[in-house]
């Protein structure tokens, strides 16, 4: 197999399929690979993770009795190929390592609906599917979709594994991790990426093909602005088409953006940094939104990853109205009532918050209350 991948390798620089690493070329004169692997790992990589004990417990036999193990035996039409970080010193991947787009989108099915639909939770097999999907955009990326059938292909994809960030953000957000690996920072990252990549395919395609999905998109792009350091969301989006913009969707997330921007958190990029211009710091109105019909269930749970950003500034406000009078502090700020301004369940949860924050609690006549002079 070695062998008959340098010969490849030959054969496609000679045809121009790949570039010679040893003749530099120009930007404009640069080569876009065409995939050509018809199966979900190519060949060379399933041998080679094969020797190389690099086979994951969801590619292999749960039948046989090595499973589990590092010598677990491996069902080839199960291994899915695995992301592979660009780094200095490693070959361009051939075109019989790249999968073409309706292989991309028969092996992202079989994620979905084979290893997730047959796990006994999405923690189970989390890991091995985000990986994979890292896989998939990044053959995507490589290959440069320009054909309508593919870059429809590419978009159905992208809004897929965009769903699969989304849900996998809301559904292993508990204590402890879900896994040892499990990183809901690049979880976050992930779904950026997805969404980044998402909206360049539909400015792409725009006029050529319709996108009953950008809306959706387009509403969770503008929740996931909510700590953007550089607030020019509102320039943005006025230059989306009209219908996007008067979408019920994208009109419930720019009031839930607008309802938990706050005025303490300084925006750049330029300095002096200045404060949010259009912040209501409106927290009741952030919750009953949340909690309307309104809001979808994916759409709550993009709107969660800022949950704590809005009971931080519900609790700024507070403290900031004790400070007018510091020496008579309100008792009757009692950890119940914090639970329902919070809308967090637990009591526990309101103490680790609160005290995450630098407050501490008193007994009152009322019960244990929260200090806001401490």
């Amino acid at each position: 197999l070695e062998k008959a991948r340098q010969n490849e390798r030959k054969h496609a620089i000679r045809e121009g399929l790949v570039a010679d690493p040893d003749k530099p070329r120009s930007l404009a004169d640069a080569i876009t690979p065409v995939g050509t692997c018809q199966d979900m790992c190519a060949e060379f990589e399933r041998v080679q993770r094969v020797v190389q004990a690099d086979v994951w417990k969801e590619e292999a036999d749960p039948n046989h009795p090595s499973y589990g193990t590092m010598s677990q035996e491996p069902i080839e039409a199960r291994m899915v190929k695995k992301f592979r970080r660009a780094a200095a010193g490693l070959e361009e991947q051939l075109p019989s390592d790249l999968r073409p787009p309706p292989v991309l989108k028969k092996t992202l099915e079989y994620l979905f609906e084979e290893v997730i639909g047959n796990a006994p939770g999405l923690h189970d097999v989390h890991g091995f599917v985000w990986d994979r999907t890292r896989a998939i955009r990044n053959d995507f990326s490589i290959q440069q979709c320009t054909k309508i059938d593919d870059l429809r292909v590419a978009i159905d994809c992208y809004e897929r594994i965009a769903r699969f960030h989304i849900v996998s953000l809301h559904e292993l957000a508990v204590s402890p991790k879900p896994y040892d690996a499990y990183d809901p920072q690049q979880e976050r990252e992930q779904l950026d990426r997805t969404l980044l990549s998402l909206i360049e395919y539909y400015d792409d395609v725009r006029g050529r093909l319709p996108l009953p999905n950008e809306a959706e998109f387009r509403a969770y792009c503008v929740i996931k602005q909510l700590q953007d350091p550089t607030p020019d969301l509102e320039d943005r989006v006025q230059c989306w088409p009209k219908e996007i913009v008067h979408d019920r969707r994208v009109q419930t997330a720019l009031d839930l953006y607008a309802a938990a921007c706050n005025a303490m958190d300084s925006q750049g990029p330029l300095k002096p940094r200045a404060t949010h211009l259009i912040a209501q710091q409106d927290w009741q109105k952030f919750w009953r939104t949340i909690s309307s019909p309104k809001v979808s269930y994916l759409m709550g749970c993009v709107a969660e990853i800022y949950f704590n950003l809005v009971r931080r500034t519900l609790l700024n406000a507070l403290w900031r109205a004790c400070n007018g009078n510091p020496r008579a502090p309100p008792h009757d700020v009692t950890i119940e009532y914090l639970a329902e301004l919070m809308k967090l369940d637990e009591e526990e949860q309101v103490r680790t918050f609160c005290e995450g924050h630098g407050f501490s609690f008193a007994e009152g006549a009322e019960g244990e209350y929260l200090n806001l002079s401490s």
